[in-house]
C-alpha cells in the first residue's frame, strides 16, 4: 500500500478511536475537551468554542475549552455582549447556513480584516485562523463550533481544512445530538454559568436604534455593513448605488454622531449595545 493509502488508514484509525471517546462522553462535563482531543489527532486545534444562534438575539455559549479567566471573558461574555452582531459566522447563521465547515474569512466580508471589530477583538483574543463547523438544532437554532489556532501557529491548511470537511457530518451529528436542548435553556457545557442564554431578540433593532432618530434608515444600512467590514464598494453594490454616494453617506454620518473615524464609530456602537444591554437586564 502507498505511503498515502497508510495515511489515510491511519486517520480513519484515529477517528474511529475518538468517535468511541466522543461517545462515552456525550453526556458527561467533559464532553468539550474530549471533542477536541478527538479533532487534534488529525487537525492541530489550539481550542474550540460552540455557540447557539437564534435570529438576532444574543447567542448562547454552549461549549469551550480555553482557559484563563481573560480570555474566557473575552472570547465569551465580551463577545455575546454585543460584538457577535458584527461576527461573519452570526451573519452566516442569521441568513440560513446550516451545515459545512468554513474558514471564517470565507465567508466575511471584503474588508473583514480591516474593520475595527477585527482589529480590536482578534487581537485581544489572539486567534489567528478559526474554522466554523455549523450543525442544526430545535426551535430554528442554528449551532457552530468554532475550531481555532492561535495567532503564532500556522493558519490551517488546504489539507487540514479537506480533513475537517470529511468529518464534518459526525461532527455535525454529534454536536446536535450534545445540545438538542438547548432551545429549552438547558445546555449541559460547564461554560453556559457564563451568559444567561438567549435573552429574546432584544438586539433585533440594534443597528436601527444605534444613532437614534438623527439617521436616516439607510444611513442606519451603510452603519451597519461599514461595522461589519464592508469596503465602500461592496457597500455601493450592495444598494446598487455610487461608491461617491456611499461616501456622502458616510461623511453625514460622522458628522451627525460627532466622530472622524471607523474606530470612534466602532466604539460608540459596543458602547450603545453595552448599555442597551444593561437596561434589559434591569
Amino acid at each position: 500500500m502507498n505511503a498515502n493509502g497508510n495515511r489515510s488508514d491511519f486517520l480513519l484509525e484515529q477517528w474511529s478511536r475518538g468517535i468511541g471517546e466522543i461517545t462515552a462522553a456525550l453526556e458527561s462535563q467533559n464532553f468539550d475537551h474530549v471533542l477536541l482531543k478527538a479533532i487534534t489527532r488529525l487537525v492541530g486545534i489550539d481550542f474550540l468554542l460552540a455557540f447557539a444562534y437564534r435570529g438576532r438575539a444574543r447567542p448562547m455559549t454552549l461549549g469551550c475549552t480555553i482557559q484563563g479567566d481573560e480570555h474566557r471573558r473575552v472570547l465569551l461574555a465580551d463577545y455575546t455582549s454585543g460584538p457577535y452582531l458584527l461576527d461573519p459566522f452570526f451573519h452566516a447563521a442569521l441568513n440560513g447556513t446550516k451545515a459545512g465547515c468554513y474558514r471564517l474569512i470565507s465567508v466575511a466580508p471584503d474588508h473583514f480584516r480591516q474593520s475595527e471589530y477585527y482589529q480590536t477583538h482578534y487581537h485581544r483574543t489572539n486567534i489567528g485562523d478559526e474554522i466554523g463547523c455549523f450543525f442544526e438544532l430545535p426551535d430554528e437554532v442554528t449551532g457552530v463550533l468554532s475550531l481555532i489556532r492561535w495567532q503564532q501557529h500556522s493558519p490551517v491548511s488546504q489539507r487540514e481544512l479537506s480533513i475537517l470537511r470529511a468529518i464534518e457530518p459526525g461532527l455535525r451529528a454529534i454536536c446536535s445530538k450534545r445540545w438538542s436542548n438547548v432551545s429549552r435553556g438547558m445546555a449541559k457545557s460547564k461554560c453556559a454559568e457564563l451568559d444567561e442564554g438567549f435573552l429574546g431578540d432584544r438586539m433585533l433593532d440594534d443597528f436601527e436604534s444605534f444613532g437614534g432618530p438623527q439617521l436616516s434608515s439607510r444611513e442606519h444600512q451603510i452603519v451597519s455593513l461599514v461595522l461589519q467590514g464592508h469596503s465602500t464598494e461592496s457597500i455601493a453594490r450592495h444598494f446598487d448605488i455610487s461608491p461617491g454616494t456611499v461616501k456622502v453617506h458616510r461623511r453625514n454620518i460622522y458628522r451627525k454622531l460627532g466622530i472622524s473615524s471607523q474606530a470612534e464609530l466602532f466604539a460608540a456602537f459596543l458602547a450603545a449595545t453595552r448599555e442597551r444591554e444593561l437596561q434589559v437586564r434591569l
